[in-house]
């Protein structure tokens, strides 16, 4: 695994590496608060058949911050655009979870024919207006500093926080998920400002979704309602829906293999 930089509005932009280059791209897009590690359980395991990246979207892990704020979908649909259009890789399949999966079916919308295929897990074509608030609450709270990097990590926690991963999966992503300070102590890497949301509906737009389309509800994470994901998938003129039983809303961390077995079923004639 390598690291890569991509310039995108002014800002660089890192992403995860992990081999299969000359392939067909395959690019992971991480949900909020998280970073490109979190898939270090699953893109490894595409690189046989694809060029497997993940993005450290803007303001998260070691990417970029933007100056003012700049975190609502449109900016970072905007990334990806500059990013495929050139990154002279090729049409990629885009794979994303809860707000990456979000960003994924926006861009899709836009840009179908840019596309091998897509895939969005666990999240909605549209947020609720109390998933907004309460995610803007969380963003006015100071960041927490930390004196050691073992005090950080043992503070680390999920949202939601349901979970069934094993101990190493999350004490390596939160190994991932902290960044010294000057003064030798630890912050959490994001901006919190990325909490302040401003995301779009495309429930009317996922008809443009013409590209082979995939929905994928864990079905123990509240986050995505079955019904809602089956509308989304019927919606779309390729989609199909896969549900994953055993997990909750990181089934990355809480059912890696089934994640893995579930898209390889879907991209076996994808290339």
């Amino acid at each position: 695994m390598k690291q890569r930089r991509f310039k995108a509005n002014g800002l660089a932009l890192s992403c995860l590496d992990y081999g299969g280059e000359g392939n067909p791209p395959i690019l992971f897009l991480h949900g909020g608060s998280a970073n490109a590690h979190w898939w270090d359980f699953v893109a490894p395991s595409f690189a046989d058949c694809f060029h497997a990246l993940a993005l450290d979207q803007r303001g998260h892990g070691d990417s970029d911050v933007p100056r003012e704020w700049g975190y609502g979908t449109r900016h970072y649909v905007s990334d990806l655009e500059a990013i495929i259009d050139s990154w002279g890789l090729g049409a990629p399949v885009l794979v994303g979870h809860s707000m990456g999966g979000h960003n994924t079916l926006v861009y899709a919308t836009r840009h179908p024919e840019k596309l091998r295929a897509m895939v969005a897990i666990d999240t909605p074509p549209d947020y609720t207006e109390r998933a907004v608030e309460f995610l803007r609450s969380m963003a006015d709270r100071p960041a927490r500093r930390f004196g050691s990097l073992a005090e950080a990590c043992a503070s680390f926690r999920l949202l939601p926080r349901e979970t069934t991963a094993p101990r190493e999966i999350l004490q390596h992503v939160a190994r991932h998920s902290f960044r010294e300070t000057p003064d030798g102590g630890f912050t959490h890497k994001i901006d919190r400002r990325t909490m302040i949301r401003e995301p779009l509906d495309v429930w009317d737009e996922l008809a443009r979704i013409t590209c082979p389309a995939l929905v994928v509800k864990v079905t123990r994470s509240p986050l995505l309602d079955i019904e809602v994901a089956r509308r989304m998938a019927s919606a779309m003129p390729c989609g199909a829906l896969a549900e994953i039983d055993e997990g909750f809303h990181h089934v990355m961390f809480d059912n890696p293999s089934a994640l893995i077995a579930t898209l390889k079923d879907f991209l076996k004639d994808i290339r």
